[in-house]
């Protein structure tokens, strides 16, 4: 990742940009690009790409939340392949043949019944020929999934955004954000004065100020074997399928990294008063070792080697959180409901189109916002989500120091 100077002193800009993320540092590049006469600064509050952006699961498909347009989803795929050719980055982009897998034989009944055009039903038997697991009860083989390594997507994205003049600082937290024209931006060492914001930090929204009445941080953790051998991805079944989903109310995500490591990301719940922060990664480890032991127990002898842990925003509506706010130059892009890769290019490509009056078919989504469904307040929401996320948690008997250390 591209080293970043800390912000000291204060700036005025066009436009500043709250978060280092690949939502972020995209409409950094397109506004960039658009007026290359502006000044564009990005802010975060660590290290640029260090959030979501470099800690997702890396499955790229065409699909936003709560848009039932597949046409606007699959120009915003084929324009973030574009952005990786154009400018040459190395993300390991390829198409990944993915089973959407149901342990329920009920659901799968269901689905069997019905398949979704160009997938391909999976019986239980080939299942456990095929990936070595009877923890399941048939699955869909679809084909329009793709994967990305993050971390090399955001780094990407970050050296595009230099390239054509934006400034990137880390380090930098967005202390308080006060709407005006121009608008200002506190942080530890300076002041910035913009014309425009951008507040990009998906689930960090509250922490702001913004939508904590309608935004559920949710965390997430990830759990990876050692390097696996070309025989053992071949006998787990992992060059045919190399990335699977459990689609639940709790999904669970398994795959192949592109460094030849199978992972499982796991949700692991709530914590109170919108914290970021989870307090038990040891009581996390242990659960997303169990999910993945209890598909694949021959996991058990492999080893572990790496982990890591996530939040991401969400909503009640499943719906994006993107429009503008605050007398019409704060522009905000939040809470992708686990969707981040193609949605958060593409909101980042629309909000540059939207503050530089640049015409796209797509900026009419910009507007999400006022249908949000608020969230209920800190008490209630604590009740309802942590006894739903316990119960919802696959097959598992959680240790009461897991769930007592959903809190600030």
């Amino acid at each position: 990742m591209p080293s970043s100077p800390q912000l000291k002193g204060d700036r005025e800009v066009d436009l500043a940009i709250v978060g280092g993320g690949c939502t972020g540092l995209s409409c950094a590049y397109y506004a960039k690009t658009f007026r290359p006469d502006w000044s564009v600064i990005v802010l975060d509050s660590h290290g640029i790409g260090s959030g979501a952006s470099s800690r997702n699961s890396g499955a790229v498909y065409a699909k936003h939340h709560g848009i039932d347009d597949d046409s606007m989803a699959r120009r915003g795929l084929d324009r973030l392949q574009r952005f990786i050719g154009e400018e040459e980055i190395d993300c390991d982009f390829r198409p990944a043949p993915t089973l959407e897998l149901f342990a329920s034989k009920g659901v799968a009944r269901k689905v069997r019944s019905s398949p979704p055009q160009d997938s391909r039903w999976v019986q239980p038997e080939e299942l456990r020929e095929s990936i070595r697991s009877e923890h399941y009860t048939g699955a869909l083989d679809s084909p329009d999934y793709f994967t990305i390594h993050p971390g090399k997507l955001v780094a990407g994205h970050a050296r595009a955004a230099m390239r054509v003049g934006a400034e990137l600082f880390e380090s930098s937290p967005a202390l308080e954000v006060v709407g005006g024209h121009p608008a200002r931006i506190v942080t530890p060492k300076g002041t910035v004065r913009a014309a425009h914001v951008f507040i990009a930090v998906n689930a960090h929204g509250p922490r702001l100020g913004f939508f904590g009445r309608n935004i559920i941080p949710i965390h997430q953790y990830s759990l990876a074997t050692r390097k696996l051998t070309d025989t053992e991805i071949s006998s787990f079944g992992l060059d045919r399928w190399p990335l699977r989903f459990e689609l639940r109310i709790l999904p669970v995500t398994v795959g192949l990294t592109p460094g030849a490591q199978m992972f499982v990301r796991v949700v692991l719940g709530y914590a109170s008063f919108n914290s970021c922060v989870w307090r038990d990664m040891e009581g996390a480890r242990d659960h997303a070792r169990h999910i993945l032991e209890q598909r694949y127990p021959w996991l058990a002898d492999i080893g572990y080697a790496h982990d890591w842990h996530g939040v991401t925003g969400h909503t009640l509506r499943g719906r994006e959180i993107l429009g503008v706010v605050d007398g019409g130059n704060i522009h905000v892009s939040l809470a992708y409901n686990g969707l981040g890769v193609t949605p958060g290019h593409t909101n980042g490509f629309l909000t540059a189109c939207r503050i530089a009056g640049r015409d796209d078919e797509d900026t009419r989504y910009l507007g999400s916002i006022s249908d949000q469904i608020r969230v209920p307040g800190e008490y209630l929401r604590s009740m309802m989500l942590k006894p739903v996320m316990k119960l919802m948690t696959p097959a598992r008997s959680l240790s009461s120091h897991w769930v007592g250390t959903m809190k600030r």
